[in-house]
């Protein structure tokens, strides 16, 4: 399982995976069936559908928090605005750090998926000004108004909500991302086969998981334990993985899956490639050590499973 706090490089590398192989086109097309606004991947169309603009601040309010978002916010619904000025964005932020620790690039056109938010508001009559001349310090502003009401100045009055998040308060956990993955595995797999998801989840493992292959290479088994071990802590989760490690082997049991779990909690169907997110960065965290990895069980419906690694 990639963990729903790794997301952000799996995107990026999601991305560039796509351009490097089939061009921007498709990133584009990528991202337009990502974002159809039909209520089964991105929800927003769900909020706005219920509450129109209203709906859209509910949507952004909450994710932005659980992203832990440095964001300052301006509602007014009477005059028909919403105004949002991104500090620092938890995901460009997240791919610059990782620039600089791993020098991995973030994909040079990554901010300009969030313009695929569009569909869904001007579906029940908003408009979605974006300013993203900032994006490379991880900055941004976006303007949402109901044109039917907007007379087209922003001020501040007593009808007037102003909502800010700091990122040192809160903390970066968003379940939904698992959507997201999920989606971007069963395109891959749709349009592509199933050795186009082994190919980008390669490039994902090996780029973002480099310092943990090093450390993989040095320690062997144990440092793959250490590893499984924390993505299942960051996905509040650590109760459903167990572990024994003796004699050259590693066996590992999940009791389920919480990226399936969340996807079935919330209505989505999991591909059928989505075990892939295990086993393909399981075999290449194996390979970094000369060991051999091996699936002894796996349930569908739950992501549960057994595992092992063993020394060659």
């Amino acid at each position: 399982m990639i963990s729903c706090t790794e997301f952000i490089p799996s995107y990026s590398e999601l991305f560039k995976y796509l351009d490097a192989k089939y061009g921007y086109e498709e990133v584009k097309r990528f991202w337009t069936y990502l974002f159809k606004p039909d209520g089964k991947g991105i929800p927003l169309v769900n909020y706005v559908r219920e509450g129109g603009l209203r709906g859209a601040v509910e949507y952004w309010n909450g994710t932005l928090k659980e992203e832990a978002a440095d964001v300052t916010r301006w509602y007014n619904p009477e005059a028909g605005w919403a105004y949002s000025e991104m500090h620092y964005c938890p995901s460009k932020g997240r791919l610059l750090k990782m620039k600089e620790e791993l020098g991995v690039e973030p994909y040079p056109r990554y901010c300009n998926h969030c313009d695929y938010y569009r569909p869904a508001l001007e579906m029940y009559g908003l408009r979605y000004y974006r300013n993203i001349l900032k994006v490379d310090e991880a900055s941004c502003s976006s303007m949402i108004f109901d044109p039917k009401i907007f007379k087209g100045t922003m001020d501040i009055d007593e009808n007037t909500k102003k909502i800010e998040y700091r990122s040192g308060n809160l903390e970066y956990f968003h379940r939904d991302f698992h959507s997201s993955l999920n989606m971007g595995i069963e395109y891959l797999g749709a349009n592509y086969g199933e050795g186009a998801i082994r190919e980008y989840l390669t490039q994902y493992t090996e780029a973002i998981y480099c310092k943990e292959m090093e450390d993989i290479r040095a320690r062997g088994l144990a440092a793959i334990e250490a590893k499984i071990l924390d993505t299942y802590e960051k996905e509040h989760a650590a109760e459903v993985v167990r572990t024994r490690l003796s004699d050259g082997r590693l066996d590992v049991e999940i009791a389920y899956c919480p990226g399936v779990k969340h996807l079935h909690d919330t209505g989505r169907e999991v591909t059928q490639w989505y075990s892939m997110t295990t086993s393909v960065v399981m075999e290449i965290l194996a390979g970094a050590c000369g060991a051999t990895f091996v699936v002894d069980a796996y349930d569908a419906d739950t992501g549960a499973a057994k595992y092992h690694f063993a020394m060659q």
